[in-house]
């Protein structure tokens, strides 16, 4: 069911409203929709996005809560996805000084996945971005601390990872981390620290991390998150040019690699 399906996260096109969004995934053959919260109002209306599903025939198989979560927004999430058969709630980590949303994991998200085991909870990998060069910038920056203290699944955004540990430590020790991961986040990034980039010849070794899952066989969800630039975004036939190259490059790096 899951095996190389390629979501579109709502949040790459910023600024653009769900109907435009829907309308984007459908024509470029996205296999479904990673619906963010935050990112319009539409996405609180609950019939509207049922009846944008049912239009477009594209289902919503990943829900993004933002990374100021907190317990309106997490409950509407859970409504949400029971009102449209979606089985994965993925949370943006917060700022490490957001205390409030912080706690709110912490103490409530162990509790919430016990209540509702038919969903998947998961949470993003944190970039280890420092404040003034000494605190972190977002809390949760250890993956093994997501799976083994709050007993949540890992949404894996690749691009938040250190360019010098991607292929040193991540992609060795992909075998173990693997099993807790129900989503990757594809994207890349360049070497003065912009991510969210188009997939492409950046600074990631992406086809390395590919070859390997495809060897562990790993058959969940895709998900393509990007940061677009405004003047581009302006722009829907560039838009659709950057979405279908990053999408060809999934297909064939991953979807259609062979092993020999």
């Amino acid at each position: 069911m899951w095996k190389n399906s390629l979501l579109l996260s709502s949040d790459t096109l910023v600024g653009y409203g769900l109907d435009m969004i829907f309308m984007t995934a459908n024509d470029l053959w996205f296999d479904w929709i990673d619906l963010a919260l935050w990112n319009n109002f539409d996405s609180w209306n609950i019939d509207y996005i049922k009846k944008l599903v049912k239009n477009y025939k594209l289902p919503v198989k990943v829900i993004q809560t933002s990374d100021n979560l907190n317990k309106k927004e997490l409950n509407y999430a859970i409504e949400l996805a029971q009102e449209l058969k979606c089985k994965n709630i993925v949370i943006n980590p917060p700022k490490y000084y957001n205390r409030r949303a912080v706690r709110f994991i912490e103490k409530n998200l162990p509790g919430y996945q016990k209540h509702y085991p038919k969903l998947n909870f998961s949470l993003i990998n944190s970039p280890k971005t420092l404040l003034l060069n000494l605190l972190p910038q977002y809390a949760f920056t250890n993956i093994t601390e997501v799976f083994k203290t709050l007993w949540l699944k890992v949404a894996l955004d690749i691009s938040n990872i250190d360019e010098e540990k991607f292929d040193t430590i991540l992609i060795k020790k992909l075998p173990n981390l693997l099993p807790y991961v129900n989503v990757i986040y594809l994207s890349d990034k360049n070497k003065i620290g912009k991510w969210h980039l188009p997939l492409g010849d950046w600074s990631l070794k992406i086809p390395s991390f590919f070859r390997k899952l495809k060897q562990l066989e790993y058959d969940w969800l895709f998900s393509l998150k990007l940061k677009i630039w405004k003047k581009d975004l302006a722009d829907i036939d560039k838009v659709k040019l950057i979405l279908k190259k990053s999408k060809t490059y999934y297909l064939e790096g991953f979807a259609n690699l062979k092993l020999i």
